[in-house]
């Protein structure tokens, strides 16, 4: 099966991402630990990398915070951008990899990349650079908040299909398959078809795939330290549980200079 770079893969999913995402039931988990960390570093300008639709930027944005966001999307900014518009929120979304962060001209006091997106760095090296580049746009004694799957566990359990979500019209399920060095990320977009020629159950159906590096915490932790990170610390969801290689299903690092 074909695979797509990252760019094209996500241009593809960002009509579906809002539709496939409880965002009021996500932020109101992840939000509280992601706060707890930002005041504890008194952090008050934040920069979302790899920020999707935007709702973390947003919601921080609601509370007070200098809030800015980017990802390598455009399809993606465009609806984070939608998304603050229609909110009345002020938040800073821009086009940009996480090699391309200087197209904000301010530094940060903390940097969030959520999501699982680090994977999609496909070698050490990259990896490296990236949280490089990150490190490079925080201002003094700032933090970063890495959010990733629990790759030390998947890679043992080697789950492959995942629940579908989504609405009555359009759904999203995701799958994967494990080679050697790389996961194969697949995403199924069934939409119900709104011709009025078709029939009323008719559903389409377009597969996107693209590569993923299991990034484990070891890899993790040595690509901070190289990157100039001194302090990590681990955890087993944004919601602040303690890490647990065997059980935790996701790995959640803070890291500061």
């Amino acid at each position: 099966m074909e695979t797509l770079e990252s760019i094209e893969f996500y241009n593809r999913l960002a009509r579906a991402f809002d539709v496939m995402t409880d965002w009021s039931k996500r932020l109101a988990h992840e939000m509280p630990f992601i706060l707890e960390t930002l005041s504890h570093h008194q952090a008050r300008r934040v920069l979302d990398t790899a920020c999707g639709t935007g709702w973390h930027a947003i919601s921080l944005a609601q509370k007070g915070y200098r809030a800015a966001g980017c990802d390598l999307s455009p399809a993606m900014v465009k609806q984070a951008r939608m998304n603050a518009d229609q909110l009345r929120v002020d938040v800073i979304f821009e086009v940009a990899d996480f090699s391309q962060l200087n197209i904000f001209e301010e530094d940060f006091d903390a940097i969030l990349c959520l999501g699982n997106s680090l994977p999609h760095l496909l070698s050490q090296e990259a990896l490296v650079d990236g949280l490089r580049q990150m490190r490079g746009k925080l201002s003094a004694g700032g933090v970063l908040i890495l959010h990733n799957l629990n790759y030390d566990l998947r890679m043992k359990k080697k789950p492959r299909f995942f629940s579908a979500n989504g609405n009555p019209h359009m759904l999203v399920w995701r799958f994967v398959d494990y080679g050697p060095d790389f996961l194969t990320f697949h995403t199924a977009l069934f939409e119900r078809s709104a011709s009025e020629e078709a029939e009323p159950t008719a559903w389409s159906v377009q597969v996107n795939s693209t590569l993923q590096r299991p990034l484990l915490r070891q890899d993790l932790d040595r690509a901070l330290m190289e990157a100039g990170f001194r302090s990590v610390e681990h955890f087993g969801g944004l919601d602040g549980s303690p890490y647990e290689p065997g059980k935790s299903g996701d790995l959640v690092i803070v890291a500061g200079m």
